[in-house]
């Protein structure tokens, strides 16, 4: 009996434990179907509804952006003198400068309206009919209403008018009460009409392939379609509004983002998997305890069997005493003396290259320091990836990399064009030339508008390091954090790798040059590369112009042999000074290391300083563009104020810095800028960058036309005593506290503090200056005064105010 009860259970126990098997199996493949429908699908939903909204509003943003610029600049435009007399006194010549004016600061334009309040044009004889869109704006612009621009069709073709009212510059009437609009009255109106296509361009430049990116006029009932660019029905469109705008942006996901919103399902396999697998062991041991013939090991080891039957509480076994391998047991917790291991993940959230992204390497206007130890190729990989995201972000789909001649710079460069391919942007590769030859790609090539160059600029051997501009503009300041902050967060576009391509840019360079300047007469100049980068341009740019060129260091070599690539230096243009003095030269000319900066000698062996230079190009721009603006660094001689407004022209003041200085240019609308370091910018005739070359070719455009030698033009221009540049070691953590409490606790007396860029004092006989070097470890003072004696009485005065604040500086004079 015993026997056949057991031979029936030995039959059913194979049956019993399929059946558990199968439903536990049964059981994992629903679970994960019905996951896949409730989570996988969910999640991808969702997922793509938020990368969908996340490019409506960059897209948006974008655009707004762009407006934004475009108003902004009419808003500055609008405050000039010249443009209230045109609509107070309606003199033809004053007309005519105003509207030379705006062709100047809008190229672009398809036409100007500058409107009195009786609806009067200014600017032509011609008396257009307004369409109602315009009227409307006028009225609201005439009211200080908030007016952003429309968008105008006519037959084929998109127009978008721009509109800001003019302000008199009379003084408030002090007879209005408290309660009256103490504003300066509206005597008329600037409208502006520019062609779309310029911004459907860069519509098109925003990542087509991610989706189809609709331009809509809000309307009450169905949006106004004003373009549409890229294509997608991969799922439902997302809107956001451009700003303050009446439009707004419509944005249907591609195939390509939703897959990029697609949630792996592996993830999801994989713990289905872990938990079947578990609920099959499970399975398995419930089977063997069901089982009431099962022989415990006991019974193996010669204990009977009849002892393990009529003692149940010898059958009982813990499923600890399972022995587990040594390795094995902090993964299970079973060892309690030792801490359970976790991933790096788990317990450090940091970022693994943080170390890399020391924060005094990112700089006001570009990311600098040491090579090896501060800039190397993992932070060149990092930079390439951040920075064209940045670009594909802004639209553009190609990214130019260039290098200077520093030794380091090729593998830099070669790891920051992997960082960027690998985001699915395209680089071009310009090769070794100067920084201005990028700048000039990104505003004449159609290719992109956005560019990473390595270089540290004027700096030693030893640094190096990456300038940078996206979407035509230099980042500077919180630019170069956001690029920073997208480097510490690890936010890369990632997807299809990108493509490197190569391209030549010098001959379309000194093409452009060549067609725009005319020499006069013959010139022979000296030309001091400090063998950095431009040793392999400047020479062919000027005998192509005609001159005759007796190179000095032009040989391209990265350890700097001569001197270091910092014209400023005095005792870096001695060999300048002595060579065009014994070849008779007209001009010596020398560059920094990548060739935006300039600084001239005469054939006495003088030293023109960049300051002394804008004068000359003050009096030529401006002569020709009356009311123009002219930009100048806190560096710079204050001789150049009075000079600027004897010319007819606007004098600003601004912050030191190639970048601040070109975003001013853009914001003012200014067609000439400059600094002490070097840096001249040229809008007239030219795009508005810092490019040595391209301003010593103006320069002897200037000279041969007038037939004068360089000593004689600069004869007239004033000239004060005054120090070079002079620099205080100081801690990159410490400068700009030190300039900070200098500004705080000073005691300048009388003196008027200017504080836009560090501390300027101006005296009725002088000035000083106190900023912190953005290039540097150091502390950057000059001095301008009447007379030796007050100059040296103002060295004197920050001499005592900086020892107050920390008596261990190190102070050279």
């Amino acid at each position: 009996m015993g026997d056949t009860k057991r031979a029936s259970l030995n039959l059913e126990l194979p049956l019993i434990t399929s059946m558990v098997m199968l439903a536990i199996v049964l059981l994992v493949l629903a679970s994960g179907y019905w996951s896949y429908g409730k989570w996988i699908t969910a999640v991808e939903t969702q997922r793509l509804g938020q990368f969908s909204q996340l490019q409506a509003d960059k897209r948006a943003a974008d655009i707004a952006h762009y407006i934004g610029q475009q108003q902004q600049q009419l808003d500055q435009f609008a405050k000039r003198s010249s443009l209230l007399r045109a609509v107070t006194q309606a003199e033809a010549e004053a007309n005519t400068m105003v509207l030379n004016s705006l062709r100047t600061a809008y190229p672009q334009a398809l036409s100007f309206k500058l409107l009195d309040l009786e609806r009067q044009e200014h600017l032509t004889s011609e008396q257009a009919d307004l369409s109602f869109t315009e009227l409307d704006m006028i009225n609201r612009a005439e009211r200080r209403q908030n007016v952003p621009p429309e968008a105008l069709r006519v037959e084929q073709r998109w127009y978008l008018h721009f509109i800001t009212p003019l302000l008199s510059d009379a003084p408030p009437d002090a007879s209005r009460s408290q309660d009256e609009d103490s504003r300066p009255p509206v005597t008329g109106t600037l409208m502006v009409t520019l062609p779309a296509e310029d911004l459907f361009a860069r519509i098109q430049r925003l990542e087509p392939g991610l989706g189809q990116t609709r331009l809509q006029r809000r309307n009450p009932g169905k949006p106004v379609m004003i373009f549409s660019s890229g294509d997608g029905a991969a799922g439902p469109s997302h809107t956001a509004r451009v700003g303050d705008s009446e439009w707004q942006i419509a944005f249907t996901p591609s195939t390509q983002l939703a897959q990029q919103a697609a949630e792996s399902p592996w993830l999801l396999i994989a713990l289905h998997l872990v938990g079947g697998g578990l609920l099959l062991a499970l399975g398995f041991w419930l089977t063997g305890k069901i089982d009431p013939l099962r022989q415990p090991s006991a019974a193996r080891s010669g204990q009977a069997p009849e002892a393990t039957l009529t003692n149940p509480m010898l059958n009982k076994q813990d499923i600890l005493d399972i022995q587990v391998a040594a390795e094995d047991e902090d993964v299970l917790g079973l060892n309690g003396s030792a801490p359970v291991q976790q991933r790096a993940s788990d317990t450090d959230t940091a970022n693994p290259d943080a170390h890399l992204f020391i924060d005094e390497i990112f700089r006001a206007y570009d990311i600098r320091g040491l090579a090896g130890s501060q800039i190397n190729v993992e932070l060149a990989r990092h930079v390439g990836r951040a920075v064209a995201s940045e670009a594909l972000a802004a639209g553009d789909t190609h990214l130019f990399v260039a290098r200077d001649g520093r030794t380091h710079s090729p593998e830099l460069c070669e790891a920051l064009i992997e960082g960027a391919v690998s985001t699915g942007c395209h680089v071009i590769n310009l090769g070794a030339v100067p920084t201005p030859l990028l700048y000039f790609a990104t505003c004449e090539l159609s290719d992109s508008n956005s560019g990473v160059m390595i270089t540290a600029s004027h700096n030693s051997a030893e640094y190096n390091g990456f300038k940078m501009v996206i979407n035509g503009h230099t980042l500077v300041n919180e630019d170069v954090q956001q690029i920073k902050t997208r480097m510490q967060q690890r936010d890369y576009y990632e997807g299809q790798t990108g493509t490197q391509t190569s391209q030549q840019i010098l001959p379309q360079y000194i093409d452009r040059i060549f067609s725009d300047v005319a020499l006069a007469g013959d010139v022979k100049l000296v030309i001091d590369a400090g063998n950095g980068i431009t040793g392999e341009v400047a020479p062919l740019l000027f005998e192509e112009l005609g001159c005759e060129v007796e190179p000095l260091f032009c040989e391209v070599d990265g350890s700097f042999p001569n001197h270091d690539p910092d014209p400023t230096i005095e005792a870096n243009l001695q060999t300048l000074i002595r060579t065009v003095q014994t070849t008779g030269a007209d001009v010596g000319v020398a560059f920094d290391g990548d060739g935006d900066r300039l600084v001239l000698v005469t054939p006495k062996g003088d030293i023109i300083w960049p300051d002394r230079l804008l004068m000359l190009f003050a009096k030529d721009i401006v002569s020709r563009n009356p009311g123009a603006d002219v930009l100048f660094d806190v560096k710079c001689t204050r001789e150049l104020n009075s000079l600027i407004s004897s010319y007819g022209g606007r004098p600003i003041m601004w912050k030191a810095g190639h970048s601040n200085m070109k975003s001013k240019m853009q914001e003012t609308g200014a067609l000439l800028g400059g600094e002490l370091s070097g840096h001249i910018f040229i809008k007239d005739r030219w795009y508005g960058f810092d490019d040595g070359m391209y301003v010593a070719a103006r320069l002897l455009e200037i000279m041969t036309l007038r037939d004068q030698d360089l000593d004689s033009l600069f004869a007239s221009f004033p000239t004060l005593p005054s120090t070079p540049e002079l620099k205080i070691p100081a801690e990159e953590t410490r400068k700009f506290e030190l300039v900070d409490a200098l500004i705080r606790d000073g005691n300048f007396q009388d003196g008027k503090p200017i504080t836009i860029d560090g501390l300027r004092v101006d005296f009725a006989k002088g000035w000083g200056l106190v900023r912190a070097s953005n290039t540097s470890a150091a502390l950057t003072l000059r001095f301008e005064a009447e007379t030796q004696e007050a100059l040296q009485q103002l060295q004197q005065l920050f001499k005592r105010e900086l020892l107050k604040v920390d008596n261990t500086l190190q102070i050279p004079f």
